[in-house]
């Protein structure tokens, strides 16, 4: 049996001839994977033989098509995966994942908001989940009872593959320094997030106010949209405001891959402190 650098293969479903990849001649392999006790269906694309170095290099270049590589020592051919974990660095034990740290900006497809973001703060720096990974979870920092309350200063989201194994990597923009972080509330199984609702409490000069409070979303399958399945963390809602109206939907074959926060800055002692205000959250196929 030929020797698999990330996997052993249990059973193939079919083979079908595809494009090229730069000079290379390339085929499709549908595939049943067996990695670590675990089943799962992959893509792999057959570039041909070449060295291990020249495979990773190749992902590398053609990283819309690669997440990861199965290179086999026996006959050095040279398979692209990108279903599987991003991860940068190169292991010859779980496989080649060395793409870029971080999806460019300009790879998205759409950008989801809400109407009822707080009025005060800056944008800050969008953050994505590196390539290839999309949001399958999240967890907010909420400040609890406090003189002084801002209630959400952070939304992370938790970042998965395309078979929605958790990766390891999380996005989160801008965030303020308050309060305890949540548990995690995770998608169900092979969905992500795809939508999103904020609650706000709306600004009001004579007393405290706290901005946002609570964002709660949406999770549906990477291929369709024939389901989806509303997502918050426990008990779901805020101390304070009103949740808006949902958020448009990631459009079909992709999903939420980053956010970018409105926060606060801290405004000292004696003013009034909101934190996190809005967010905007990016789908990508």
């Amino acid at each position: 049996m030929q020797g698999y650098v990330i996997a052993s293969i249990c059973s193939f479903l079919f083979q079908n001839a595809v494009s090229a990849v730069g000079n290379y001649q390339t085929r499709t392999e549908y595939l049943r994977v067996e990695k670590n006790k675990k089943i799962r269906s992959v893509n792999l694309t057959v570039v041909g033989r070449m060295s291990e170095s020249q495979c990773a290099a190749l992902c590398v270049t053609f990283s819309d098509r690669c997440c990861e590589i199965t290179y086999i020592n026996s006959t050095q051919e040279c398979k692209l995966d990108q279903s599987g974990c991003c991860h940068t660095d190169f292991d010859n034990l779980s496989g080649s994942s060395i793409l870029h740290t971080s999806r460019k900006y300009v790879g998205y497809n759409k950008i989801l908001s809400v109407t009822n973001g707080g009025y005060f703060g800056n944008w800050a720096n969008e953050e994505f989940c590196r390539k290839g990974h999309y949001a399958v979870g999240y967890r907010m920092k909420i400040e609890g009872p406090h003189t002084d309350r801002s209630e959400l200063n952070v939304i992370e989201i938790i970042c998965g593959s395309r078979g929605s194994d958790r990766c390891g990597d999380t996005a989160s923009s801008g965030q303020q320094v308050w309060g305890n972080w949540t548990g995690e509330a995770l998608c169900p199984a092979k969905t992500f997030l795809t939508s999103f609702s904020l609650q706000v409490e709306k600004y009001n000069a004579t007393k405290d106010s706290t901005g946002a409070n609570y964002v709660r979303f949406r999770c549906r399958s990477f291929k369709d949209n024939l389901f989806d399945f509303d997502l918050s963390f426990p008990p779901g809602y805020g101390k304070y405001g009103a949740y808006g109206e949902w958020s448009d939907a990631c459009p079909v074959n992709s999903a939420i891959c980053g956010l970018k926060t409105k926060i606060q800055a801290a405004q000292g002692a004696g003013f009034d402190d909101t934190a996190l205000n809005d967010v905007k959250f990016f789908c990508c196929e």
